[in-house]
């Protein structure tokens, strides 16, 4: 039985090492090997269960079973001696007792999964550096990591599973920070590649670009770096020949030559510094130029070309401050301007008799200068008359308020005011008569016939009361009334009547006719 559990636990962990044997590992025993030795364990184990139930069947029933124990660690094989009684009555052969077999201790697969993750991991990445071209611009750290990788395999073989996890995991964070220091060894190449440029230095600036292209075979950075370096020598023969011409006073000519050697895109400080200094003699002429015509468009009163000029001496850049008393200068003239243009607008407004457009044209003079009287005084008086423009407008489009004692009140009111103010144009003159001849209709009564049966009592609100009728005519101005009709023993009526000033019968019929 040993034999077979320990069959059984060795070709599970060759299973296991089958799976797990690393790329240049040593292989696992094959399928046939392990068979040929289970079968032999086989044999071997039959053999002695033989042998041992031999014993048993002719061994005398009184002779006492001497039992030997197993090697330590073995399962026990235990045999249990027949009474003498039942060997005495029919020699029975006895039955060996049931053999009890442990199970084989479970396998801790952690420890394997973690290494195998790890090794998977640090092979992928190890791929990865090598595709990022590592084994070249690293060369010397990425042979470390190598040599650590096939420490960890070794290991791996070995099923020292915890060292093995740790060593990949290792060479996984070596790895990570080589690849991490890969920007910055580009940029430090490049960097010293412009630096030899700066210091006129072509062939070392070659170099330091070369190692930045191992490291970026596609930097577009490094290539132009290469062009640059190769074109340095040129460059400095042009530089002497732009120096030449501004010697010459031809500064449109070195200007221009040394504006092809910074375009170069190669950074070239000295042609950057006397690029500058050609330009600032070039700029300080235009500057006078265009300030020239900065003034002669303000004398023309021609803001729109001053501005044109004021705007090229500011992309100049030089002698702000005159360029900022200029442009001061435009602002003051052009807002005078405005406000000239802007209270010959309003004054056309009033007379228009358009007040509330006059009132924006006076707060858009006020926003330029709030100090000046004429505009307060306008905007003033411009607002008071749209405020009366509105309410005449108001009066007249809802002149059924007029019914009311108290709105007819407020419009006989605004009517009196209106035919105060002055100057008074066509518009408010037919604003006044509208609203008189609404006054005038809303105060003149109206004949109304009321029809009731000579027994009702008729209370009319805020006229009176009326003694029972058959029909009675009175007079009442136009407006809203309500009518209250009672008699003895029925119950009271109530009706609300509207009296309009508009032509035309108006007859109501109030009786009480309900009884209680």
């Amino acid at each position: 039985m040993r034999s077979m559990n320990s069959g059984s636990r060795s070709h599970n962990r060759d299973s296991l090492k089958e799976q797990l044997v690393p790329p240049g590992g040593g292989s696992a025993p094959s399928q046939s090997s392990r068979r040929k030795t289970l079968v032999a364990v086989v044999l071997v184990f039959t053999l002695l269960l033989g042998g041992a139930l031999g014993v048993l069947l002719f061994l005398p029933a009184d002779q006492e079973v001497i039992t030997v124990p197993p090697p330590a660690g073995e399962t026990r094989l235990s045999e249990t001696p027949q009474p003498a009684a039942a060997a005495s009555a029919g020699r029975q052969q006895p039955e060996p007792a049931e053999t009890v077999e442990p199970s084989d201790p479970p396998v801790d697969s952690a420890p394997v999964d973690s290494a195998t993750q790890a090794r998977e991991q640090v092979w992928a990445l190890k791929i990865d550096a090598e595709a990022q071209g590592a084994d070249e611009w690293g060369a010397a750290e990425f042979g470390q990591i190598v040599a650590r990788l096939e420490q960890g395999d070794a290991l791996f073989r070995e099923e020292a599973w915890q060292e093995a996890a740790d060593t990949y995991l290792s060479a996984q964070s070596a790895l990570r920070a080589l690849l991490d220091s890969k920007e910055q060894r580009y940029r430090e190449a490049i960097s010293a590649g412009r630096q030899a440029l700066a210091d006129e230095q072509p062939e070392a600036a070659g170099g330091h670009f070369r190692r930045a292209l191992v490291i970026e075979p596609s930097s577009s950075e490094a290539q132009d770096g290469m062009a640059q370096a190769q074109q340095l020598g040129e460059l400095l023969v042009d530089y002497q020949r732009a120096l030449s011409h501004e010697e010459q006073g031809e500064l449109e000519e070195a200007a221009a030559q040394l504006e092809e050697i910074v375009n170069s895109g190669l950074g070239y400080e000295p042609a950057l510094e006397a690029s500058k200094r050609v330009q600032d003699k070039l700029n300080e002429s235009r500057f006078q130029q265009e300030m020239n015509r900065v003034y002669a468009a303000l004398e023309a009163g021609d803001f729109t070309s001053a501005r044109r000029a004021l705007h090229t001496l500011e992309e100049l850049g030089i002698r702000q401050q005159e360029v900022s008393q200029a442009g001061a200068l435009l602002v003051e003239k052009q807002t005078r301007s405005d406000i000239a243009r802007l209270k010959e607008q309003a004054e056309q407004l009033g007379a228009q008799e358009q007040w509330q457009q006059a009132v924006e044209v006076y707060e858009a003079i006020l926003k330029l200068d709030p100090d000046l009287l004429f505009a307060t005084a306008g905007q003033q008086e411009a607002s008071r008359r749209a405020e009366l423009d509105r309410s005449l407008t108001d009066a007249v489009e809802r002149s059924h308020r007029l019914q009311d004692q108290a709105q007819l009140s407020a419009a006989a009111e605004l009517l009196d005011f209106a035919r105060q103010v002055e100057p008074q144009g066509p518009k408010l003159r037919a604003q006044i008569a509208t609203l008189d001849g609404l006054i005038e209709k809303y105060r003149t009564p109206v004949t109304v016939t009321l029809v009731s049966d000579n027994q009702t009592l008729v209370t009319i609100y805020r006229v009176g009361r009326i003694s029972p009728f058959l029909s009675r005519s009175i007079e009442l101005k136009p407006g809203t009334y309500t009518l209250v009709g009672s008699r003895a023993g029925y119950r009271d009526v109530r009706m609300q009547i509207t009296v309009s000033p508009e032509t035309g019968e108006h007859r109501y019929q109030i009786i009480c006719e309900e009884a209680i």
